[in-house]
């Protein structure tokens, strides 16, 4: 069900992206072998004992590495075993799960491991935070897995990502009054799906207005995410981050908000009007004239 859902989550964001991802459920890359497309895999099992040419996203699978990745590895509560010669060209995330690493790996990026336990999480840290009891299991259960599927799409769709990042700079004003038109219109158009979904046309149009919506608000929040996490670095003058931190940071910013009375739900608000305007703006950005590199 968790590997479902996972799917059903990435798909809309996978509708942006023009990069080339397979899903490998189980993938060896022999020694003189090279595999030459992106890999997303979910409960899998990954060898790599040649060349992956790009990146590889894992979800709660195996990883063992004793060749060449050509960009980033990110991987989400996956054991992950790197031998000795092995090569990243460029990032090396993980979360949760476990990871071996030798000591002569070779990383051309940055290297970055978290290991959580989030009973221990929800145990420790969240008591000591105002409004605590009002911060579930399940409510630090959402927040990282809104951070793995930001991440993810930040992984699919930099370049995007980057460019809508404009529009959160040059039409700040324009974005949130998008959003508030974008979030009527969805209701309005809910209201009246739902009553065309006892005839047969309802049924499509309800689907495909969900599937808009929701990819918008994906592809938003991923933006925000980075957008505030590229903020904050800025005031606490971090430099040379790798971006999975701004998103990082976004999330945790995101995640704090919720523990402020009256202010933290009023600026939630404006943020969800922000994602879901940065999603349509940039779906519709030709024809509302806002221009991004």
């Amino acid at each position: 069900m968790k590997k479902l859902m996972l799917a059903v989550l990435l798909c809309p964001a996978l509708l942006f992206s023009s990069s080339n991802f397979k899903f490998e459920k189980e993938l060896v890359v022999p020694p003189d072998g090279v595999y030459k497309d992106n890999v997303i895999s979910f409960g899998g099992s990954i060898e790599i004992k040649g060349k992956l040419e790009h990146t590889l996203i894992l979800i709660n699978g195996t990883l063992k590495l004793s060749g060449e990745v050509g960009e980033d590895i990110i991987c989400f509560f996956s054991q992950v075993e790197i031998a000795e010669n092995a090569r990243v060209k460029g990032d090396l995330f993980v979360i949760g799960g476990k990871m071996t690493k030798a000591a002569g790996v070779k990383i051309g990026g940055d290297s970055t491991y978290f290991r959580f336990d989030m009973k221990k999480i929800e145990s420790t840290l969240i008591p000591f935070l105002a409004d605590a009891r009002s911060f579930t299991f399940f409510k630090t259960l959402k927040i990282i897995l809104w951070f793995i599927i930001t991440l993810i799409v930040f992984a699919v769709i930099p370049h995007r990502i980057n460019s809508a990042e404009e529009i959160v700079e040059k039409y700040k004003l324009k974005i949130v009054a998008l959003g508030l038109v974008a979030f009527v219109s969805f209701l309005v158009l809910l209201i009246l799906f739902v009553v065309m979904f006892f005839i047969l046309i309802g049924i499509p149009l309800l689907f495909g207005l969900f599937l808009i919506y929701f990819a918008a608000f994906i592809f938003g929040r991923t933006v925000i995410f980075f957008y505030i996490g590229n903020k904050i670095a800025a005031l606490l003058k971090l430099k040379n981050l790798m971006p999975s931190l701004f998103i990082l940071l976004g999330a945790v910013f995101y995640a704090l908000l919720q523990f402020i009375p009256i202010a933290g739900p009023v600026v939630l608000l404006v943020i969800n009007l922000f994602e879901v305007g940065i999603g349509v703006g940039y779906i519709f950005r030709k024809k509302l004239g806002v221009a991004v590199s």
